[in-house]
């Protein structure tokens, strides 16, 4: 189930990887099981993966984003999910329109994060494609037809190191989501800094 494919990770590395698109390979064990069941159920109902958009705005500064139900002043970079049957370029388009009202072209595709979800003795493969965006058009917020975000922050590297590290130190129920939010902001901190995720 869910098995990734690399032919279609080499066509958009060699049309948009700039040489370097990595693929990198993480596990997260989760503890709560009713945040696996979540995850595990939107794999097979309708989600191969997701797009994680690293939006760059004309100033130079990195959208990221919080939504009400998250824990006061917890922030991340965007993400979209991509259907089992939909083309990875599209999905990148469609949700940084819907979710953010933008319109973007891409600068770089910096890799794939090949998740691992554990629970106990049951798991599930989940791919996070990253990519680095220019904002080209478009009204930030006013023209998204998803009113899923809250509040936008526009940060420097600095400031999105902070929130990488906020991520990772989530408790309660938020512990397990803050793992994967964490690892998923960190490649594209790590991709702006050095060049890989």
């Amino acid at each position: 189930m869910n098995l990734f494919n690399d032919e279609e990770f080499q066509d958009i590395s060699k049309k948009y990887g700039t040489g370097n698109a990595a693929i990198k390979d993480v596990t997260i064990r989760y503890t709560a099981l009713s945040y696996y069941n979540r995850l595990k159920g939107a794999v097979q109902r309708d989600r191969r993966g997701e797009v994680v958009f690293c939006v760059i705005r004309p100033g130079g500064r990195i959208i990221t984003v919080t939504c009400s139900e998250y824990p006061e002043n917890v922030y991340r970079i965007p993400t979209g999910g991509i259907g089992h049957r939909e083309d990875i370029l599209e999905a990148i388009f469609r949700e940084v329109k819907e979710e953010l009202g933008l319109e973007v072209s891409i600068r770089s595709f910096a890799g794939v994060v090949r998740i691992c979800f554990e629970h106990e003795d049951d798991s599930v493969m989940f791919n996070s494609y990253i990519f680095i965006l220019d904002e080209t058009g478009g009204s930030l917020l006013e023209d998204a037809s998803d009113d899923e975000i809250s509040d936008v922050r526009e940060v420097g590297l600095e400031e999105l190191e902070q929130i990488t590290k906020d991520l990772g130190c989530l408790n309660g129920k938020w512990q397990d989501w803050g793992r994967f939010r964490q690892v998923t902001t960190g490649a594209v901190l790590n991709f702006l800094r050095n060049g890989s995720i």
